[in-house]
């Protein structure tokens, strides 16, 4: 039976890691100072993945450390494995983390497990049977609204970031019980299972993070979904907001929609490239209404448009300067869809393309010297570069307006890709 050499396979794996926790390892850094992998998280994927295949050779696999190779579709039988959710605690503190194992058939997620190693508590659901710890039924999950919730969310969402403006989740944490980061999705999400915690949240996870304790969350009675109330998908990085249905509510409705940061994440929010100037050049004018300027930079660049429901909702430039600088130009957003989380989509995506032409550098100068125009930039890791002095007047172009006053100057700020 699969749920049975799941188990199996989970407490082996578990009992590997004990056995060689307090031995020496390496410790490779993957996307940031704090994703890191070491080489007992790709021994323990080995060990599992070796075995599903074994045992199931037509079952395929999604694994964290890349060991499985991911397949094109979720067709059939998929499993997620997370072979040491809490890489750092697993470091660290040499507790707090797990083995998270979810199986997804014919793109619903049927099996979920998650095994606290050093605590040696293993959460099991199977769909429309429930959840149990260490084989004991966990019972509803109690409703809380978020003024009588006790939180599980990292501290990072509530400072300057690239995921969400701070003021969307700050005042959750103003407004809860308490609030405690723990470092591990799977983990978090089995304590709300277990009524340990009341809410989870969450600016990105993957599959293989959530799959399983989604799961177990749902068993008992709760909620899982992205930040903005949308159902999490398993193609890719995702917000996650989990509790009781009352709580997910609050959140969403008080907090996200009344803060304007509902339609970040919608599905229907995409970013492509635009291939036509007259489509976009009432949108760019607004950023900058020096249309000759405009018309240039657009000649001598790319142009991305931001589609939401079929409708134009923003658009910006990339200018290659050289090959390490790449500019970006006039994030502009329509006067009707006026919204932070739009302009910071737009923002990452402009990111992430620079990103990938090679450029080391990211520039972006602008007119407005705005506090609020600046703090935008500044949440997305730019710094003060320099103030172009006089530099309308110096190319040609009048002065701007701003506030009933001439701005002569650009203000340029930069980031490291």
């Amino acid at each position: 039976m699969l749920e049975w050499f799941a188990i199996d396979l989970i407490k082996q794996a578990g009992e590997y890691i004990r056995l060689q926790i307090d031995e020496s390892y390496r410790i490779e850094r993957k996307t940031g100072k704090g994703d890191l992998v070491t080489e007992i998280d790709r021994a323990v994927e080995q060990l599992i993945v070796d075995r599903i295949r074994e045992a199931y050779p037509d079952h395929r696999i999604v694994g964290e450390e890349g060991i499985s190779t991911e397949p094109d579709d979720l067709k059939g039988t998929v499993w997620f494995v997370d072979p040491i959710d809490g890489t750092l605690n697993f470091i660290h503190q040499k507790r707090m983390f797990a083995i998270s194992v979810a199986v997804m058939v014919d793109e619903v997620i049927e099996y979920g497990f998650v095994y606290d190693v050093m605590a040696d508590e293993l959460f099991v659901a199977r769909r429309g049977h429930g959840a149990t710890l260490n084989g004991r039924k966990l019972t509803t999950i109690h409703e809380h609204h978020v003024r009588d919730a006790f939180l599980s969310m990292n501290a990072t969402w509530v400072t300057p970031n690239q995921q969400i403006a701070p003021e969307i989740l700050a005042p959750i944490v103003r407004d809860s019980v308490g609030t405690r980061a723990h470092g591990a999705a799977s983990l978090e999400l089995a304590w709300l299972a277990a009524g340990r915690v009341d809410g989870y949240i969450t600016m990105r996870n993957m599959p293989w993070d959530y799959a399983a304790g989604k799961l177990l969350v749902e068993e008992v009675g709760g909620r899982v979904v992205s930040l903005y109330g949308e159902p999490v998908r398993y193609d890719g990085k995702t917000s996650v907001l989990a509790g009781s249905e009352t709580f997910v509510k609050d959140v969403v409705k008080h907090y996200v929609i009344a803060k304007g940061a509902a339609l970040e994440a919608r599905p229907d929010l995409t970013v492509t490239s635009n291939e036509s100037y007259d489509r976009v050049r009432d949108l760019l004018v607004l950023a900058n209404p020096h249309e000759e300027m405009v018309r240039e930079q657009y000649e001598t660049g790319k142009t991305y448009e931001a589609m939401l429901g079929g409708e134009l909702v923003g658009a910006y430039m990339l200018v290659r300067r050289n090959d390490d600088l790449i500019e970006l130009v006039n994030i502009a957003v329509k006067p009707d869809r006026q919204n932070q989380t739009i302009g910071q989509r737009m923002l990452q995506d402009a990111i992430r393309r620079a990103e990938q032409t090679g450029a080391r550098h990211m520039l972006v100068c602008t007119g407005n010297s705005s506090i609020v125009q600046l703090r935008f930039y500044q949440q997305a890791g730019f710094r003060f570069d320099s103030v172009e002095r006089d530099y309308f007047p110096n190319h040609g172009y009048a002065a701007l307006e701003e506030d009933g006053l001439p701005l002569r100057d650009r203000i340029c700020l930069t980031r490291e890709l």
